[in-house]
């Protein structure tokens, strides 16, 4: 009711002001009365359109209103649809796993088998000298172990004869001495081309110097320091032969004894190590030798002229 009298006296108020505003510019009552009917028809004809939009802007509302319920209806169709569908795919991958698991039998127990010398091997390899010339086979054996993990498809016959090709050429390569040529670090920071050879899976060496080589980076260096000379004059010897037996400073244990050999410091090494306590212990040790040098020339000496006195007086 309030809304309804406050609209009517906006009304009149605009009406008013239409009048006053009619009234100015009309010269004689008819005139006046012909404005306001104008105004009047005017009037009604902003009402009807805006009626006519706000009918128009309704009837829009609803209609999206009705497309977006029935989008949600689709929606949740869907939803159902695909719920279901993966319910049964979920039953379907079940049901074929059991029926792969009894049709594999006892080539499942193979596979697991050969998974595990699959990672055995991998691993062996990336630190075998060998690998120095055979690097390619790191990324088949990779690539066999995904495809054992992911249970998505099987290895073929030629997968499990490359694996047993590929341990069947480690334990040859491990009694073979192979010469060739490569990049190698010197102990200074040279890179140079060196011929080097590889004695079995044990030592790398070239002229006069042991070499080393990092499964990680793939890279062959010098050792930072090489042991006495009698061993690394062997490597001259290898390296010279073609044929034969020759003598070499071969470490069975693929490198730990002479990273031992390497690691003993030399007897100049240890008299620094003692520092001036060292030096003050050699220098004593020095004087007491002299000291008794000189009394072993004169007990010496002594003796001799006694013994010559004695045959004199004899």
């Amino acid at each position: 009711m309030k809304r309804i009298t406050l609209i009517l006296v906006a009304g009149l108020m605009t009406f008013g002001f239409g009048a006053a505003n009619a009234q100015e510019d009309a010269k004689s009552l008819g005139e006046l009365l012909r404005l306001i009917e104008q105004g009047q028809a005017r009037d009604n004809q902003e009402a009807r359109q805006r009626e006519a939009r706000f009918a128009q802007a309704r009837n829009q509302q609803q209609q999206l209103l009705n497309q977006a319920r029935a989008e949600r209806t689709r929606q949740e169709n869907a939803s159902q649809r695909l719920e279901q569908q993966f319910e049964e795919n979920q039953q379907r991958i079940i049901t074929a796993r059991a029926a792969l698991d009894e049709r594999l039998g006892a080539l499942k127990e193979l596979f697991g088998v050969l998974q595990t010398v699959t990672g055995d091997a991998q691993a062996r390899f990336k630190a075998s000298l060998t690998n120095i010339e055979y690097s390619d086979r790191e990324g088949f054996l990779v690539e066999l172990g995904s495809k054992m993990a992911g249970s998505t498809e099987l290895p073929r016959i030629e997968d499990i004869e490359r694996v047993w090709y590929e341990l069947q050429r480690e334990v040859n390569e491990s009694g073979n001495v192979v010469r060739m040529t490569k990049t190698v670090n010197k102990a200074d920071g040279e890179q140079v081309e060196a011929e080097i050879v590889r004695v079995g899976v044990f030592n790398i060496a070239s002229d006069g110097t042991f070499l080393q080589y990092d499964p990680a980076t793939g890279v062959i260096s010098e050792l930072a320091r090489q042991p006495a000379g009698r061993f690394t004059n062997t490597t001259g010897e290898l390296l010279g032969a073609s044929d034969g037996y020759v003598d070499f400073g071969l470490d069975g244990t693929r490198g730990t004894l002479l990273g031992l050999l390497v690691g003993t410091p030399t007897i100049m090494e240890k008299v620094n190590q003692g520092g001036y306590v060292g030096y003050a212990i050699i220098a004593l040790g020095v004087i007491g030798l002299l000291i008794a040098i000189v009394r072993f020339a004169g007990l010496s000496a002594d003796s001799r002229k006694v013994a010559s006195q004695l045959k004199t007086e004899s």
